[in-house]
């Protein structure tokens, strides 16, 4: 993503500049605009420039949603089979490598590049997608996607990241809520669903419960000497660091240290990130980066549940659901790790915008092409 990114760097100025003039930029697009340009001016006020500038390209990543989802909007080719094979088939390679790993000895599982973290992250991103997709396959390719779902599933078990099972755990609950008391689906559909989730859920409450792993099992979480894993460390230093920006100045408070702030300001630490994005954004951008990405993730729940209303009569209703839990499992992630600032997982919430997108097209195709039209 962060080559596509580069790549896609002057289609997308020429994208966002004729949008603007066409006043067709989304409010999210925009925001994600000015969290870029954030992230810029506070290289420039870096005191540590160099530093602060050299990863820049993977903050460029969340502008790429503005070209993937005008290609999703525009491209007749792109199908939701297509997509559901991509994802299907991409998710179970990483996972199948990862519990190979994992039975190769390995601490805990990860992926084909970075560590564990970053495996939990995609398969917390793919899980309820391909899941979703199987309502979609016919044939052999459903026992695939069946298939690929569990070993997914199997894999991020392996990982052992609490948040990421605790975002799938929270996203089931809301669909399961959603099935019974908001959905109108066909009553066969909607039991079959809140079944399988209902055995999910149930599945990652008895593993938590049995595990002898102390950070996981919360019969056992007064036992472990550092619940936190290390992050304690790091929430002590950003208010150390607050406290003294306090007395300093409000500079910083309002437009941050420059990004790679943690790099900068605690060299020896063990940690390169502030492992949150609400911590990293307010160290790095200030309150000004802080106030963007919430505002972001404010509007893409908008715009799912603006959907989900939409596809409520329709037979995308269980992919939008499926987003649903991807884009919680994502919120919920991003309290202990860079998401929308991270390194690799900026791009799982591209591409979860854009299947919105997607499905929004597909609806007014659909609606266009009605007899009554």
């Amino acid at each position: 993503m962060q080559i596509v990114a580069t790549l896609f760097l002057p289609i997308t100025i020429y994208l966002i500049i004729r949008k603007l003039k066409e006043n067709k930029l989304t409010t999210l697009e925009l925001l994600i605009v000015l969290l870029f340009f954030s992230s810029l001016l506070s290289i420039y006020l870096s005191p540590n420039s160099s530093v602060a500038s050299k990863n820049v390209i993977y903050h460029s990543i969340l502008l790429a949603i503005i070209p993937i989802s005008y290609l999703v909007e525009h491209d007749e080719k792109i199908n939701i089979n297509l997509l559901g094979k991509i994802i299907s088939v991409f998710a179970v390679l990483s996972a199948g490598i990862g519990i190979v790993r994992y039975i190769n000895d390995a601490e805990r599982a990860y992926g084909f590049f970075g560590g564990y973290y970053t495996l939990a992250s995609i398969l917390a991103f793919s899980i309820p997608i391909t899941f979703a997709f199987i309502f979609y396959s016919e044939g052999l390719w459903k026992y695939f996607v069946i298939g690929s779902t569990i070993i997914q599933s199997l894999a991020i078990w392996f990982t052992f990241t609490r948040s990421a099972l605790l975002g799938l755990l929270i996203g089931g609950f809301v669909v399961i809520v959603i099935l019974f008391f908001c959905s109108t689906i066909s009553k066969s559909t909607k039991t079959k669903i809140a079944i399988t989730l209902v055995f999910a859920v149930i599945a990652i409450i008895a593993l938590l419960v049995t595990t002898s792993d102390t950070r996981l099992n919360p019969l056992l979480i007064f036992s472990n000497p550092d619940l936190s894993s290390g992050r304690h460390e790091i929430y002590y230093d950003a208010y150390e660091v607050f406290k003294t920006d306090l007395n300093t100045g409000w500079e910083n408070i309002i437009l941050g240290h420059g990004l790679e702030s943690r790099i900068i300001l605690y060299p020896k630490s063990l940690y390169t990130s502030w492992e949150s994005d609400y911590v990293e954004t307010f160290v790095s951008q200030g309150l000004v980066g802080l106030l963007l990405i919430i505002l972001i993730y404010y509007q893409f729940f908008k715009r799912l549940t603006k959907l989900l209303s939409k596809v409520s009569q329709t037979e995308y209703y269980k992919l939008a659901l499926g987003l649903l839990v991807s884009g919680i499992a994502f919120w919920t992630i991003s309290f202990f790790s860079s998401q929308l600032v991270g390194r690799n997982s900026s791009a799982y919430f591209v591409v979860i915008y854009s299947l919105i997108i997607f499905i929004d097209r597909v609806l007014a195709n659909d609606k266009t092409d009605s007899p009554a039209n």
